[in-house]
């Protein structure tokens, strides 16, 4: 690890996460600011029954 990561690394060590909290809360973060994940888009699945054109060549080694 470069010394720059372990500066930081030893300054943040004994930091708990009120403290941080608090850092970042003085610093101008806002709390609010957490989305909710969004879904992945997903490709429908295939009727049950129905031909599709999708073949898949698997070698198990």
């Amino acid at each position: 690890m470069s010394e720059p990561r372990h500066r930081i690394a030893d300054a943040v060590a004994d930091v708990t996460e009120s403290d941080a909290v608090a850092a970042l809360t003085a610093l101008g973060l806002q709390q609010d600011r957490r989305q909710p994940a969004q879904k992945a888009p997903r490709t429908p699945l295939p009727s049950p029954g129905v031909p599709f054109d999708v073949s898949s060549d698997v070698e198990w080694v």
